[in-house]
């Protein structure tokens, strides 16, 4: 459980300290993550997680409101540089560069996926 926390903590502080500097991508960024969208991406288990990437899709109209792509390595840069160097909740204390090396041991693989009738959500390692 503690390590499910401290996932959900690390994707949490992603969001938050890349989200605005990482939201323009490539063109071919785009096209792998409207296919991640569509399906899980290809997982090769012993392949290193070299990206952190966040999808938000209006199921309405098909636009992308968010697209973050995040190397790893970068936000291991903007942990190193954060004042707090834990994050603490009720029932918590995340260390940021455990919770980050945690993640980059993963094979690619999504983290999370939530489609509803107005938006689809969507957070995986590459």
């Amino acid at each position: 459980m503690k390590r499910y926390t401290a996932l959900a903590a690390a994707i949490a502080i992603f969001i938050c300290l890349a989200g605005p500097v990482f939201a323009n991508g490539h063109e071919d960024d785009l096209k792998v993550i409207k296919k991640a969208v569509k399906g899980s991406p290809a997982c090769e288990s012993g392949r290193a997680v070299k990206w952190f990437k966040v999808l938000i899709v209006d199921n309405k109209s098909g636009t992308e409101t968010v697209k973050i792509t995040l190397p790893i390595s970068m936000a291991k840069l903007l942990a190193h540089c954060a004042k707090d160097k834990h994050v603490r909740t009720d029932k918590a204390d995340i260390n940021i560069a455990a919770a980050l090396k945690d993640l980059e041991e993963l094979s690619p693989l999504t983290l999370l996926e939530i489609v509803d009738d107005d938006a689809t959500i969507k957070i995986w390692l590459e």
